[in-house]
């Protein structure tokens, strides 16, 4: 019997006695799939182009930056000196009260407006107007007494202040507090009971320092 594999040309199903060589007839599909990378790698290096240039066209489509340009600090208008505390006015110096109301037992002595000159001459001559705190009757220069008052003060500060300033011009005094009609208080500076003409010595030494005086007789 003859075998199939005998026949020339031998078939493909049949082996000769030789062994046959199945290294070189190795698959081609290997051989390409070796060379070629496989398809998850370039999945992600398109992936990564993508975004790069999607980047790039997002940068390209953002507004310029903004430069921030230097603040310059705000000029204040120069300070205006400081308004100086106005003065206040002097405390009114005191006023003398001359005229406040007296006791019964005082009357003001009437002054004229200026003292004549007097007139020396051998006999005597009656003079035209009264010389100040001159009494017309005949008992004067007798036994009348004067008072000088030199000030009147609702403060008791103010006439002693008067007082000490009589002092220095060698004229001694005192303070009267009084209380007048309408309730008010009043502190008096007096001096005396004096004689006639040792009033007049004494105003005339009061009008040289510049002190006002006002003279009352006693009754």
């Amino acid at each position: 019997m003859v075998s199939a594999c005998s026949v020339s040309p031998p078939r493909s199903g049949c082996s000769s006695g030789m062994p046959r060589d199945y290294k070189s007839r190795a698959n081609p599909r290997a051989k390409r799939k070796r060379g070629q990378a496989p398809g998850w790698v370039w999945f992600i290096a398109g992936l990564l182009v993508g975004l790069l240039f999607s980047g790039l066209a997002w940068l390209k489509l953002l507004p310029p930056p903004r430069v921030a340009l230097p603040v310059v600090p705000a000029q204040r208008p120069p300070a205006k000196p400081a308004a100086k505390p106005e003065k206040e006015p002097a405390p009114p110096k005191p006023r003398f009260d001359f005229y406040t109301i007296l006791p019964e037992m005082e009357v003001v002595v009437p002054e004229p407006e200026e003292e004549p000159p007097r007139v020396v001459s051998s006999r005597p001559e009656t003079p035209k107007s009264p010389a100040p705190v001159r009494d017309r009757s005949p008992s004067a220069g007798g036994g009348e007494r004067y008072m000088l008052q030199m000030g009147s003060f609702r403060r008791y500060a103010d006439a002693d202040r008067l007082k000490a300033s009589l002092a220095l011009v060698g004229i001694r005094a005192e303070i009267q507090k009084v209380r007048i009609g309408s309730g008010e208080t009043f502190h008096r500076v007096r001096s005396g009971p004096y004689s006639r003409d040792k009033v007049n010595r004494l105003r005339a030494k009061l009008k040289q320092n510049r002190i006002s005086s006002l003279v009352i007789k006693l009754k």
